[in-house]
């Protein structure tokens, strides 16, 4: 009975902890372990409003007072050093600025280049040395200026008056004749010489004109007169309105005409002395060359060669001219003017000496002498 009683007691409990712990499931899953929560991310600090990450309350912070950073201040380049020449560039027939232009100097092993504009360069050029200064331009022949030595300290700028000539240019010839100051010539004699094989290399100027020509132009502008092609010498001298000479020294060049060529020439005339001699015989009376014989007359530096000189008697309207000797009774005068200076002067008679003078001819101005051949 007891046994029975146990029997039924164990059956009892089997049941009761089936019906506790079965759920019907053959492999019960483990259970899960609980993960902790994650806090939601914290919103960032906005730094760039200067707020500072470690601070978690709105209190504003108070930033450190910096001092601007200055610029730091480039370095000056040293001044240049002044100009010692000035370029003043101009076209030879407008005598307007030229708008642009090139520059070059060599002397020895110095190169130096430049460019100018609205007729004007103001350049530094080595000193101690002469050299070459070529300049150059679109339209333009080139003008090079030899043996040119720029100025050296203390010595102020010198200012290069330069004429350039247009390429293209018309046949013939023409003059733009003014005097150092740039100022134009208004009046000009021009005498043309045909040159030969005779007289090219001589003195060609002495010889007889082909034509001789007195013109004015208010601005020293003077077209000659056509020539046939050929070989030409041409020389020109300043006088006043009455065709009576100036003391500018005379201009003479020779030119080569095809008939289709021509020449535009830039043409400087400088100070001279004019210069008038009368001789007087032994009465004080103007000297008769026919009466009291041949009278030559030279006229040199003391000590230097013998020149050849063209003297002009005037008479009212006629003039009678000689070389090296007095054309007639009267006031003798040189043809041209001369430049300034010491002078010998010797007169002979029939070969004969009979005077020798020292002579001081002023420059800008027409110098006369008065000598008694004894």
């Amino acid at each position: 009975m007891r046994a029975a009683l146990a029997l039924l007691f164990v059956a009892v409990l089997a049941v009761v902890g089936w019906l506790v712990f079965g759920n019907g499931d053959d492999d019960p899953s483990l259970p899960s372990v609980p993960q902790p929560s994650q806090p939601a991310p914290a919103e960032q600090p906005n730094l760039a409003n200067g707020a500072s990450p470690d601070r978690t309350d709105q209190t504003p912070v108070t930033q450190p007072t910096t001092k601007p950073v200055e610029p730091e201040t480039a370095p000056q380049p040293a001044p240049a050093a002044p100009g010692n020449v000035v370029l003043a560039v101009r076209d030879v027939s407008s005598r307007e600025s030229v708008a642009a232009f090139r520059w070059r100097f060599r002397s020895g092993t110095a190169d130096e280049k430049g460019e100018g504009t609205e007729g004007r360069a103001e350049i530094l050029l080595p000193t101690g040395n002469a050299g070459t200064l070529l300049v150059e331009a679109e339209g333009y022949e080139p003008l090079s200026r030899a043996d040119f030595t720029p100025p050296a300290p203390p010595s102020p700028a010198t200012t290069l008056d330069l004429f350039l000539v247009p390429a293209a240019r018309d046949a013939g010839i023409t003059l733009h004749v003014h005097d150092v100051a740039l100022q134009p010539i208004p009046n000009l004699r021009v005498d043309a010489f045909a040159l030969t094989p005779q007289n090219r290399d001589g003195a060609w100027w002495l010889t007889p004109t082909l034509w001789a020509r007195r013109n004015s132009s208010a601005n020293g502008a003077y077209q000659l007169p056509a020539l046939a092609p050929g070989e030409y010498g041409i020389r020109c001298v300043a006088v006043d309105e009455a065709g009576e000479l100036l003391p500018l020294l005379p201009f003479q060049r020779t030119y080569s005409l095809s008939g289709t060529n021509g020449f535009l020439e830039d043409v400087p005339l400088e100070p001279g002395a004019l210069f008038a001699l009368e001789l007087l015989d032994s009465n004080n009376q103007p000297y008769d060359p026919a009466k009291f014989g041949t009278a030559t007359l030279a006229l040199r530096f003391p000590g230097g060669p013998t020149v050849q000189r063209k003297w002009i008697v005037r008479h009212e309207q006629a003039e009678a001219g000689a070389i090296d000797v007095l054309p007639g009774i009267g006031v003798a005068t040189l043809a041209e003017a001369i430049p300034g200076g010491q002078y010998q002067l010797e007169v002979f008679v029939n070969g004969d000496p009979r005077v020798q003078k020292q002579l001081l001819l002023r420059q800008g101005t027409k110098n006369v002498e008065r000598v008694l051949v004894p």
